[in-house]
């Protein structure tokens, strides 16, 4: 069973840690987008790391696990890279290059319509095509790969753009993040197949009177999220965090959640630490 709690120091005994930077799926003063941070170098997606990490922390990223192209996934990798530029200028030779891993059409996207000039600077070229500040790594779903000692395995999930969640593995546990889902089924196949799962980390955006909006954008809702919750067999042992909650609704979807009375089903805050 995962520790929660805010810290910003991985203790010993801990191989794994999550930090929240961002768990919202909407952006207000106060709320940051998705993004979390492993074990200090590796991103799960990047709404929103430069609003939430000093300049020196920004400076240890090396990899961003990229689950889909919307904007509230991947705002920050434009201004992340105009840090680690000038950090270059400044005389830093470590850390030159942050890879970005996500499946090849998403790739694409970021290279046809994000770093095209028009909208950002080609950091995947910039200062030169040999070294740039960002290099696009395609990856393919359920095909693990090793970064920082992490084995990252993506999982097709159900969302309007090709998306995927994430095994996260550092050899001893493994954590689940669904990243942007409707109802989907292969996620809980791998899930359930994982011999030392210790945390879930699920989309639950909308409440219960938007199911329709959540269906049509490949979310959840807090009945959704149960339903697809029958999937799991170690539901109540395994703690499953929450994440993408609509700031604007926020209150009425907390106490939906609530009333669920589920062991171990909780929302996550932007203090929260996974230390497993």
């Amino acid at each position: 069973m995962p520790r929660l709690l805010p810290c910003r120091r991985r203790p010993a005994g801990f191989s794994l840690r999550l930090k929240v930077l961002g768990c919202y799926g909407g952006q207000l003063l106060g709320f940051r987008l998705t993004s979390f941070l492993v074990n200090n170098s590796i991103l799960l997606d990047a709404g929103s790391p430069t609003e939430a990490l000093s300049l020196e922390a920004q400076h240890d990223i090396r990899h961003i696990c990229l689950s889909h192209t919307h904007l509230d996934h991947i705002k920050d990798i434009a201004f992340l890279a105009d840090n680690r530029s000038l950090k270059r200028m400044g005389g830093s030779i470590q850390n030159r290059t942050i890879c970005i891993h996500s499946l090849a059409e998403n790739n694409r996207v970021l290279r046809d319509h994000f770093f095209n000039e028009a909208i950002w600077p080609d950091f995947t070229r910039i200062p030169t095509m040999d070294d740039p500040i960002l290099k696009l790594v395609d990856m393919e779903a359920e095909k693990p790969f090793v970064i920082d000692g992490i084995t990252i395995t993506a999982i097709r999930v159900n969302h309007p753009v090709p998306c995927t969640g994430f095994l996260v593995d550092d050899g001893t546990s493994q954590l689940i993040y669904s990243a942007d889902t409707g109802n989907t089924d292969r996620l809980w196949e791998i899930a359930n197949a994982q011999p030392n799962l210790k945390a879930v980390i699920l989309d639950c955006s909308f409440p219960n009177a938007y199911q329709r909006l959540a269906d049509i954008s490949g979310h959840m809702t807090p009945q959704g999220m149960m339903q697809d919750l029958q999937k799991f067999t170690l539901l109540g042992k395994v703690p499953v965090y929450l994440y993408h909650m609509k700031p604007e609704t926020l209150n009425i979807m907390t106490a939906e959640v609530e009333v669920l009375d589920v062991p171990h089903l909780r929302m996550l805050t932007q203090v929260d630490e996974l230390l497993i």
